[in-house]
């Protein structure tokens, strides 16, 4: 008899756990931290009445245990975690949450977006567009929203998932018919290893299609460009091989430059005007992937015209964008204050950079490999930097090297008092404060969100 161990109790793992014993099978639920499970045990005992909860160490595993890994623990660096020994050991299977519910809804369409930048608002744009076409779909994975939480047994149903380096590392069974990477820059590498090892988790989304299926990749980026040409040399798959780009017309694929689209696909040539909401070249790229990724799927439906792509224009430029990524949050005293929460490395924060001026920049806390190194062409655009977090001392030395007047804050409170008065002061007519740290925010927050939202609130408070 098969049993489910659910390792890992944050949201995604007791949703997979609550549906499985809702459905009548075998499950033991564990994490690393014993206090974890004390905590769910004691609050959650009516509504996991049918799970055992047990320490790692108290478990026995078997071939017809699967294991089902929450991404979010390390599982291969900085140590290898305890479970792969087991599974070697065992032969247990090791899954994440995402393979567990293909298996269960294999029948339906799966559509896959992953990229270190970009994939969250590409997943919720493409499901925008999809519900507003009547396109029967919901959006799920690595955005938030757990996959056991999502409709089951659905009849022509879309699932859009986005998907983590992490997440991939544990899918080796499920099959995305639609897959999309938006880009790759050096992200993670403490969970990873190397780059090497990063770039080769984002591959692994094609590699688990066959030659029906779509792939849709972004070549204005160097280390995904590389992916699409390995995939060019594969025969089988080069007339579903989709490019996306923001720099040239592509031969097959979606192109957007300035304001003007154009989508080359199944021997059909489309070219519109598109006025999106969302600013930056960064979103253009986004933007041309779920319109690749609706094409796609228009075209597997044998709907893919001209009238179609007209409904798809007009349904983005209503899109207003996520919370904590370039979200203007209000305008005061023409001054723009802008939460970039989400820019937890260098390459995001460059976008944000590269689309505003007269900068006043909050920036910091647990910084990435590489730094603020590539952001030196845009620090002509900053008036003033405010640093905070851990971060402070390494980003100090860099503005200093570049004249960049800087004010080391410490917290986001005191950044944010700082470059308010500072903007009031300023002859410029229109200025910006943004928050777009360039660093993740464990060092001072729980998490990019709850960061945002205290910006956010600051802001509010202003009268």
């Amino acid at each position: 008899m098969k049993k489910y161990i659910v390792y890992g109790l944050g949201i995604s793992g007791m949703a997979t756990a609550k549906y499985l014993s809702s459905n009548g099978y075998f499950v033991v639920a564990t994490d690393d931290n014993p206090n974890s499970i004390e905590n769910f045990k004691k609050n959650n005992s009516k509504n996991y009445s049918q799970i055992k909860f047990l320490n790692p160490n108290e478990i026995e595993y078997n071939d017809q245990t699967i294991i089902i890994f929450s991404p979010g623990i390390p599982l291969f660096f900085p140590k290898a975690h305890s479970v792969l020994k087991i599974c070697s050991e065992t032969n247990a299977l090791l899954k994440c949450d995402i393979s567990l519910f293909y298996k269960f809804n294999s029948k339906n369409n799966f559509i896959g977006i992953t990229g270190t930048n970009g994939k969250s608002t590409t997943t919720a744009l493409t499901g925008f567009i999809f519900d507003n076409l009547n396109l029967s779909s919901q959006i799920g994975g690595n955005i938030g929203i757990p996959c056991f939480e999502l409709k089951q047994n659905q009849q022509d149903f879309t699932y859009i998932f986005e998907v983590s380096s992490y997440q991939l590392d544990l899918i080796s069974d499920a099959k995305f018919n639609i897959a999309c990477l938006t880009n790759i820059t050096p992200d993670h590498i403490d969970r990873h290893g190397s780059f090497e090892n990063y770039i080769n988790s984002k591959r692994k989304i094609f590699q688990l299609q066959n030659a029906n299926d779509f792939s849709i990749i972004n070549i204005d980026n160097t280390h995904s460009r590389k992916i699409y040409q390995e995939l060019k040399q594969d025969s089988n798959r080069q007339s579903n091989l989709v490019a996306i780009s923001t720099n040239i017309d592509v031969e097959n694929g979606v192109s957007i430059i300035k304001d003007k689209l154009t989508i080359n696909l199944e021997k059909q040539k489309f070219t519109f005007l598109i006025k999106p909401q969302i600013q930056g070249k960064h979103n253009l790229e986004n933007i041309a992937c779920s319109i690749a990724i609706t094409s796609c799927q228009l075209i597997k439906i044998n709907q893919f015209n001209s009238q179609n792509i007209e409904r798809v224009i007009k349904i983005i430029e209503k899109f207003q964008g996520l919370k904590h990524r370039m979200q203007l949050v209000k305008s005061i005293n023409n001054i723009n204050f802008i939460n970039d929460s989400k820019a937890t490395n260098a390459e995001s924060t460059e976008n944000a950079l590269k689309s505003f001026d007269n900068i006043f920049w909050i920036l910091g806390g647990r910084p990435k490999d590489g730094g603020i190194e590539i952001l030196k062409p845009y620090f002509s655009k900053i008036i003033k930097a405010y640093l905070i977090g851990e971060s402070t001392e390494e980003f100090a030395k860099i503005l200093d090297q570049h004249h960049v007047i800087y004010e080391k804050s410490q917290t986001l409170k005191k950044a944010f008092e700082s470059a308010y008065s500072d903007s009031l002061l300023s002859t410029k007519i229109y200025k910006n404060i943004l928050l777009s740290p360039a660093c993740a925010s464990f060092d001072q927050w729980k998490n990019f969100e709850q960061r945002g939202d205290f910006f956010c609130d600051l802001v509010n408070e202003i009268h």
